[in-house]
């Protein structure tokens, strides 16, 4: 149990901090003692948004020359090879970021840099590369080194912190990542990493899955999540304790959920910004809609467009009184499009991304006057855990 409402806060693969703003949306006095993560946009938008951080008057090239010596990447999958293109301003606020932590790559983080900070909230979302549907599904084996086996950097952090002193083990752990975790051929994977779990003296849940739409967000957004409990060696597993009635399907799933109806209220009608900018859909060939699409365990309605391309998903336009699909980082699913009252097709605009994530207009007016275009910022909101689902979360298993 968290008392008296302030958290000490580690976010691992932090992106822009979702962990950290639906804690502060349950009113909680949220410090971050420490983040990680190599993609300098989202360790920009960050920090702008959760310290508040300004622009300071640089020399650029020495700047430039300190922050070679870390592990950045310019599209958050490879390695920086120049800072050509980053604004003074940017630049500013990475190098006061790096300065305050020295070491943001899950690589290089010590017990020396944590084992102080009485961590509260240990929060790890990995990377996704080799576990989900549209990459090479290496998984994340201990034994074979892949960009989701990062995973297992958390596990040496932790075993370095019991080791010099376990009392400064994280209260509470939480994991998240795509859905496709579960599948079978993950299992074994999944079983060792609870099993190290269980050495640390944590106690875990089961692996469980939230939509986002379970919990009125406008988006049928599915991910899989579990929690972990500092316990001791002699402590009862946490999931023995949780009763019959939180568990379905062999996942322990969040109570209360709302049986889900479709009104204004939860519907992608409902992030449409009015007055602002969109880009209308438009195409050298006829746009013909051949059949449409209900698919009622999700509430998503899509219609589908005849002879525009062979990929089938950038042929799907939405219906705005009807969820909104999974937003990602790129592809299609980046390009949402949607008919609109004047009988024409639109795209999702980078501010409809962030809010459907659960963020605000002013997080995103802060990205606007660093110069982040809308592209980026779509990418951000896409690699985004949904805050709403967050809330859910940590209002349950943290009271």
């Amino acid at each position: 149990m968290i008392e008296n409402k302030k958290i000490h806060l580690f976010e691992a693969f932090s992106w822009i901090g979702s962990q950290h703003k639906a804690l502060s949306n349950l009113w909680y006095d949220v410090l971050s003692v420490w983040i990680s993560d190599w993609y300098i946009d989202a360790i920009i938008a960050y920090w702008i948004e959760y310290l508040n951080i300004k622009p300071k008057k640089i020399n650029k090239i020495e700047t430039i020359n300190f922050l070679k010596n870390y592990s950045l990447s310019r599209d958050s999958k490879k390695p920086l090879k120049s800072f050509a293109g980053y604004s003074d301003e940017q630049l500013s606020i990475l190098e006061q970021v790096i300065k305050k932590f020295w070491n943001l790559d899950i690589n290089y983080i010590k017990w020396e840099d944590l084992v102080e900070k009485d961590i509260d909230l240990f929060t790890y979302s990995f990377p996704c590369q080799d576990i989900s549907q549209q990459w090479k599904r290496a998984g994340f084996s201990k034994w074979q080194k892949s960009r989701s086996w990062l995973l297992w950097q958390v596990e040496r952090i932790l075993q370095e912190i019991k080791v010099i002193n376990p009392k400064k083990l994280p209260k509470y752990l939480m994991m998240e990542n795509v859905k496709a975790l579960l599948n079978k051929e993950f299992a074994p994977d999944l079983a060792e990493w609870k099993q190290e779990l269980s050495k640390l003296w944590y106690s875990s849940t089961e692996a469980f899955i939230v939509n986002a739409s379970d919990v009125w967000s406008a988006q049928n957004r599915s991910r899989v999540f579990m929690i972990s409990k500092i316990q001791g060696p002699t402590k009862k597993p946490l999931s023995s304790v949780l009763t019959a009635s939180q568990k379905q399907g062999g996942n322990i799933t969040l109570p209360s959920f709302p049986t889900q109806k479709i009104n204004k209220k939860n519907t992608l009608w409902s992030i449409l910004q009015k007055n602002t900018e969109r880009e209308k859909f438009s195409t050298d060939k006829d746009v013909e809609i051949i059949k449409q699409h209900w698919r009622w365990n999700t509430w998503v309605k899509k219609g589908f467009i005849k002879w525009y391309t062979t990929f089938n998903a950038e042929c799907y336009v939405y219906y705005k009184d009807w969820l909104a699909p999974t937003i990602t980082a790129s592809w299609a699913q980046s390009r949402i499009k949607y008919f609109w009252d004047d009988g024409n097709i639109y795209y999702l605009n980078a501010l409809e991304h962030f809010i459907l994530q659960g963020f605000d207009k002013k997080f995103y007016n802060k990205l606007k006057k660093l110069n982040f275009n809308e592209n980026k910022i779509k990418f951000l909101a896409g690699n985004s855990i949904n805050v709403q689902v967050l809330e859910k979360i940590f209002g349950f298993y943290l009271k």
